[in-house]
């Protein structure tokens, strides 16, 4: 088998992901530092409206932020912007822009959920399998986070927000994933907008993690599996969501700590 690098391995990996296109070119704000920093606005909800544009924000890591970048990052008037990653990601790459640490990943092997070991992962297929159990790990230890955010969000003057990770695909889409949800957001579109990140995120970004997976056993085909989008992955936590939890309303009620009030009042606010 033909050994390519890492960064060339990423690369195919980001070329030959299939993402719909639809608004791409008002969804992306274009920073030199930052590739996969969007605006959640525009997405129609089963209720007849849509999110506000300029409102809620998802990004990739902040930390090579120009400038000016950081000019127009101001410009935005972003009132918080959480930063998902762990104390050491944020030690090692800290952002150029105040933001509120807010970790909401547990190590997989810590959270209860199953996690199939790296050296098993040697093919994409198991790599992305590997990829949803970091998600449903998400999702059944992290809805205070959630809470943290939405009451962010729904306090007065509380926004604009914005939330980011490192490559703003997984944490980061995980949050978004629930935010959409809980206010309505078709489930094919929930899952568009998580598939998007495959259009602007740049294999630089992703070479130290793709490293960091083949150093520990894990194989390269895998560990490109772990750093794409896979629709099904995202898909399947939104479905245990549903069947085990209710749907993303009443697990943010039930152990997100949010109550009606502040769920309508966030539907209000995310909403036109």
């Amino acid at each position: 088998m033909e050994v390519r690098s890492a960064s060339t391995l990423v690369s195919v990996l980001l070329r030959s992901d299939r993402v719909r296109q639809a608004a791409t070119g008002l969804r992306r704000i274009v920073f030199v530092g930052a590739h996969n920093f969007r605006d959640l606005g525009g997405y129609p909800t089963v209720r007849g409206g849509r999110t506000r544009w300029g409102t809620v924000y998802r990004a990739d890591g902040l930390q090579e932020l120009t400038a000016a970048d950081i000019v127009r990052y101001e410009a935005l008037g972003i009132r918080s912007m959480f930063d998902l990653r762990r104390d050491q990601e944020r030690e090692e790459r800290p952002n150029r822009v105040p933001s509120v640490p807010l970790c909401i990943m547990k190590p997989v092997d810590q959270s209860g959920v199953v996690d199939p070991a790296p050296t098993y992962c040697d093919t994409r297929v198991s790599g992305e399998e590997r990829l949803l159990s970091v998600y449903r790990s998400m999702l059944w230890n992290s809805a205070s986070v959630l809470g943290t955010v939405i009451g962010r969000i729904v306090a007065p003057g509380g926004t604009p927000v914005g939330f980011h990770c490192h490559a703003g695909k997984d944490r980061t889409g995980f949050v978004a994933a629930i935010l959409l949800e809980a206010v309505g957001v078709d489930r094919n579109v929930v899952l568009d907008d998580y598939e998007l990140t495959a259009t602007y995120q740049r294999p630089a970004r992703h070479t130290d993690s793709f490293e960091r997976l083949v150093a520990r056993g894990m194989a390269a085909e895998a560990a490109l599996g772990m750093m794409g989008a896979p629709r099904w992955a995202m898909a399947e936590t939104l479905a245990e969501l549903d069947a085990t939890f209710g749907g993303a309303r009443r697990y943010l009620t039930d152990r997100g700590g949010v109550d009606d009030n502040t769920l309508q009042l966030l539907e209000e606010t995310l909403v036109e």
